[in-house]
């Protein structure tokens, strides 16, 4: 529910490390697993993944370079909470064969899906900002296949988060390269959908998405302006992401002329 952006950063690091420091008296400890996993992957992305897009659209890879490999190392760290959330065997089983892996997705059940949506988000954003790195990118499939179950089993968690992070996914490449933006954009589009519009961080992540790949000026002009005629405090408890999206949306569109 916090509207300061500055102070929500300048504290979460403090948050998480006192959490883990609470973890080591009681390492199976669900609920703080759950918020470790949840803690990392929402600090990245909402601080550092947005530090990093802010210098890599300026042109400055080698500053971003050390900032990749900070996020980079904290989106693991999220993933690897969620493995611990989800059990003995899910650790060994992400790094094994593909095969194996989809049968033990695949018989997973509700109760695993906090482990399973989390291990997904820190696994396909640590890919997301290496995209040359082979051996984080031969394990997107898992990623995939974790979302795609969660959909099946809690497509609400999270805000839709399994259908955001399909929706990322599909619109990241064109038809031409193997993407599938349309089907991309419904995955967006249902995720909305069960947050009844108010959680913006979805459609700023579909406008750059889906607007991009498909070279649809208006689709991705006209979906930020909407996010930013929207107040953030639309949805109380959703505040601090809704702030972010605005800082995002109007970053995007001050690259607008350059995309399109």
């Amino acid at each position: 529910m916090e509207n300061d952006v500055q102070f929500a950063r300048e504290a979460a690091p403090a948050q998480l490390k006192t959490v883990e420091g609470f973890l080591r008296a009681s390492p199976d400890n669900e609920k703080m697993l759950a918020v470790l996993a949840r803690g990392y992957c929402e600090y990245t992305f909402g601080f550092l993944q947005d530090d990093l897009e802010t210098l890599t659209m300026a042109g400055k890879t080698e500053e971003a370079a050390p900032l990749v490999a900070r996020a980079t190392n904290l989106f693991l760290r999220c993933m690897s909470y969620g493995l611990r959330l989800l059990g003995e065997g899910w650790e060994k089983s992400i790094y094994g064969d593909l095969e194996q892996f989809d049968k033990r997705v695949r018989s997973a059940e509700k109760g695993q899906v906090p482990g399973m949506f989390w291990t997904a988000l820190g696994l396909a954003s640590a890919i997301d900002i290496n995209r040359d790195d082979i051996e984080l990118i031969v394990l997107l499939p898992k990623a995939i296949a974790l979302f795609t179950r969660v959909v099946e089993l809690n497509e609400s968690y999270y805000n839709g988060g399994a259908h955001f992070g399909l929706g990322a996914f599909y619109t990241a490449q064109g038809v031409a390269m193997g993407g599938n933006p349309d089907k991309g954009k419904r995955h967006f589009e249902r995720a909305i959908e069960l947050t009844g519009g108010k959680y913006l961080m979805t459609k700023v992540l579909m406008a750059l998405g889906y607007g991009t790949i498909t070279q649809d000026r208006k689709f991705f002009h006209d979906t930020l302006e909407e996010v930013l005629a929207t107040s953030p405090a639309i949805w109380p408890e959703q505040r601090l992401a809704n702030e972010l999206a605005h800082i995002r949306a109007r970053r995007y569109l001050a690259h607008e002329k350059e995309w399109f």
